[in-house]
């Protein structure tokens, strides 16, 4: 895309909303970095080379105060601060007409998503220029359920799923007829690309970024003001232990940590009896506070007969982010008087690593024997103890 081809753009801010889950503080003037939020947002299409004008939608009480701001900030793109309507798609309708009867390209952004950068508003502005429409939007965390009165009607594929967020760009002849059809039809879709979708066209999807978050309740504002600080955003940390003993049949395949071992001897148990991943397993749930191994697997439910070790780790996983957490760290003790373990260890950490998510450095496995005292001495079986570290979800960023 050229100079000579780029189409004009213009952007319009929706600061409409009236901040109802925000304790009685108003989002759109929130301190934050000691700047009002929404002139961050306003500020990044303020620099974007692509942007040539600047809509501001908002309440009518805000009208004065945000013209004000615009101009001793100088925000110079800003050619108008106009009312929001009663939806969202009513308010981007004012601000869309509001722009400059020349331009050629639409983008509408949330004005409570400060944290936009201008590389996403450049990857938005070159595909929309393409393809006529076009969103940023990153994969889910969490896993995401259909419900049905009451109760999980299944689990969707995230591979397949993307958060949308803003801007979102459009021709604007698109948006006008995507405008036209809603208003026609009484809908009220979430945003502006449900309103293209419907009328059968194409909305291309770029990368966004994880950073770029909506405020909507008070501790948004907390995870903004340290993320523009360029600091870790405050994360929960929480310690579970866990432990797992199985006994030592003839007949069995020995198998700790994912990785089967050659021995006479293996261990018994309703599934693989992997007592290291068990051991990791059950300190997960115990630091989320969600349980045992025995709650979630139990030895009387066929679906868990035979299941691997592996298996346990990645659903134990499921389930700690549908909490809100992600494991951070594992520390493991196998107790075996034999066969020899320490030969085993990188791929044990290696098969640990790729269950968890994690990488090998914040995966620990350690091997004792017990001096032939106890059960394990006796070689009648082997335990496990694990030592885990969770981190609240955002953490999910800082693991490299």
């Amino acid at each position: 895309m050229t100079a000579e081809t780029a189409p004009r753009v213009g952007a319009v801010i929706v600061a409409a909303g009236s901040s109802s889950r925000m304790s009685g503080l108003d989002k759109v003037l929130a301190p934050l970095a000691g700047t009002p939020l929404v002139l961050h947002s306003v500020r990044v299409f303020q620099d974007s080379p692509h942007v040539h004008e600047i809509v501001i939608v908002t309440r009518p009480e805000l009208e004065p105060r945000l013209h004000e701001l615009a101009e001793r900030h100088g925000l110079t793109k800003v050619k108008r601060v106009v009312r929001g309507g009663r939806t969202r798609a009513e308010s981007s309708r004012h601000g869309v007409s509001a722009l400059s009867q020349d331009v050629e390209l639409v983008l509408v952004h949330d004005g409570a998503r400060p944290l936009v950068t201008g590389e996403v508003v450049t990857r938005v502005v070159e595909a929309a220029t393409l393809d006529g429409a076009a969103i940023p939007g990153v994969p889910p965390v969490p896993t995401i359920k259909r419900e049905a009165n009451g109760a999980s009607a299944g689990t969707l594929d995230r591979a397949e799923l993307r958060e949308a967020q803003t801007p979102q760009g459009f021709h604007r002849s698109l948006l006008a007829r995507a405008f036209a059809a809603v208003m026609k039809e009484g809908l009220e879709p979430s945003d502006e690309a449900a309103m293209v979708e419907h009328l059968g066209e194409r909305v291309t999807i770029v990368a966004g970024e994880r950073r770029n978050l909506k405020v909507t309740v008070p501790e948004d504002l907390v995870v903004a003001e340290a993320l523009l600080a360029g600091r870790t955003p405050p994360q929960q940390t929480r310690v579970g232990i866990g432990y797992d003993v199985h006994r030592l049949e003839e007949g069995r395949p020995l198998i700790l940590g994912g990785v089967t071992i050659a021995h006479a001897k293996g261990l018994l148990g309703h599934s693989d009896a992997d007592v290291l991943s068990h051991a990791i397993v059950d300190a997960l749930f115990g630091a989320a506070g969600v349980g045992d191994l025995g709650h979630h697997f139990p030895d009387t439910d066929a679906e868990w007969e035979g299941a691997s070790g592996e298996r346990l780790l990645v659903a134990a996983v499921e389930i700690l982010r549908d909490s809100g957490y992600v494991p951070t760290n594992v520390d493991a003790t196998v107790s075996a008087q034999a066969p020899q373990l320490a030969p085993h260890r990188a791929a044990m950490i290696a098969h640990l690593a790729r269950a968890l998510l994690l990488p090998e450095q914040r995966v620990s496995v350690k091997f004792t024997t017990t001096e032939r005292l106890g059960f394990e001495g006796r070689e009648e079986g082997i335990s496990a103890t694990a030592v885990v570290q969770i981190g609240s979800l955002p953490m999910v960023a800082e693991i490299e």
